[in-house]
């Protein structure tokens, strides 16, 4: 009983207090009725109903007032939550933000977030690459400047001291020993020279700003080849070269230095295909590996346990008297090729094995080629 009572005063507010209420209401009822009229317990057939029964029937409808207020008190704290529930949920624009609309909304700027995420890696690494490539030019301009330009300093050294001793202090005239070692300090005075001057001219050529723009390498290949044709026939003109160059081959980047790029490649085919008999040079690009460029010749080749020391700075494969050169022009390539975001490499086969000759490739970062 005690279970049951709880259990009402808990489902329609406070129930003893309701009870009080309405026995304070009867009672005032019965104070104000006459007292015969709640003697009375029947009523005639087509009497009217006598005091005792309004009074009963007015106290139930007060009691079911009682009840009514009681549930709606009881009810009206939760209604009040759940206003602001919904005004939380509304959305600075006013409108009400359903969960599915904000988990979207949040899974989008996720997604922009590993955008740019993404694109920050990407430039990280680009960097990186960047600084690693300075870093082995560095390394290499160091070596080139204790090595390579310390050969004709020790010629100039050495040929020098032998006139100074032999001709200047034993007085002796000056004969044609004398005039030789003078002539071999002239000649490695000049190619000292010549290379101070090919490393500024390399360091302004590959460290210029770089333009981006649409380039026609099959175009800028048909003109180095046409001039390199000319220069030919004008000093060997028993010498058999013929150039294939592939059509419509273009890339992004930058004209000038790609020129330069060609230049060194075709030229270097071209050098080193004197010897054979009827040189092919050839230019084209290989989509298939994801738009490789290639210069190929039949002409010396080279020996590929060699092929990573030939693009270092002044290095060179064969002897100046063999094919002249100042071993630069690989180095040169290899920078601006770098600079491109891509990457230079090289196979052969060395004369006078069968198919000798050698194969340039490279590629460009972010290249839309085309040969049609």
């Amino acid at each position: 009983m005690l279970h049951n009572r709880r259990d009402a005063s808990d489902e329609y507010g406070n129930l003893p207090a309701m009870t009080r209420q309405f026995r304070r209401l009867m009672g005032a009822l019965a104070a104000y009725a006459p007292p015969c009229a709640l003697g009375a317990a029947t009523v005639g057939a087509g009497a009217r109903p006598d005091a005792g029964m309004l009074l009963a029937a007015v106290g139930v409808g007060a009691l079911i007032v009682l009840v009514a207020v009681a549930v709606v008190q009881r009810r009206r704290p939760a209604a009040t939550n759940a206003d602001s529930v919904a005004a939380d949920e509304t959305s600075a624009s006013g409108s009400p933000t359903p969960d599915g609309a904000r988990a979207a909304e949040l899974q989008a700027r996720l997604g922009e977030h590993e955008l740019e995420l993404a694109a920050s890696t990407r430039e990280l690494s680009r960097r990186t690459r960047e600084c690693d490539d300075a870093a082995r030019e560095l390394e290499g301009l160091a070596h080139s400047v204790s090595h390579d330009l310390r050969a004709p300093l020790r010629i100039v050294d050495g040929f020098a001291t032998i006139v100074l001793e032999d001709y200047g202090d034993r007085g002796k005239p000056l004969d044609d020993l004398g005039r030789d070692h003078l002539r071999r300090i002239v000649a490695a005075s000049q190619r000292m020279n010549t290379m101070i001057d090919t490393l500024l001219n390399l360091s302004r050529m590959t460290s210029r700003e770089l333009t981006s723009e649409r380039v026609d390498l099959s175009q800028i290949a048909r003109e180095l080849a046409d001039d390199l044709g000319s220069e030919i026939r004008s000093t060997e003109p028993t010498r058999s070269i013929e150039f294939v160059i592939a059509p419509n081959i273009r890339a992004n980047g930058d004209p000038t230095l790609l020129r330069l790029v060609l230049q060194n490649l075709l030229g270097n085919a071209a050098k080193f295909s004197a010897k054979s008999r009827a040189a092919r040079i050839e230019f084209g690009c290989d989509e298939g590996q994801g738009a490789v460029f290639f210069v190929r010749d039949n002409g010396a080749g080279f020996d590929m346990r060699f092929a990573e020391k030939m693009f270092g700075l002044f290095q060179r494969l064969h002897s100046s008297n063999e094919f002249a050169g100042t071993g630069v022009g690989l180095a040169t390539v290899q920078k601006i090729i770098r600079r491109h975001g891509g990457r230079i490499w090289a196979e052969a086969v060395p004369a006078p094995s069968q198919g000798h000759g050698a194969t340039f490739y490279f590629t460009l970062a972010k290249v839309d080629a085309s040969a049609s």
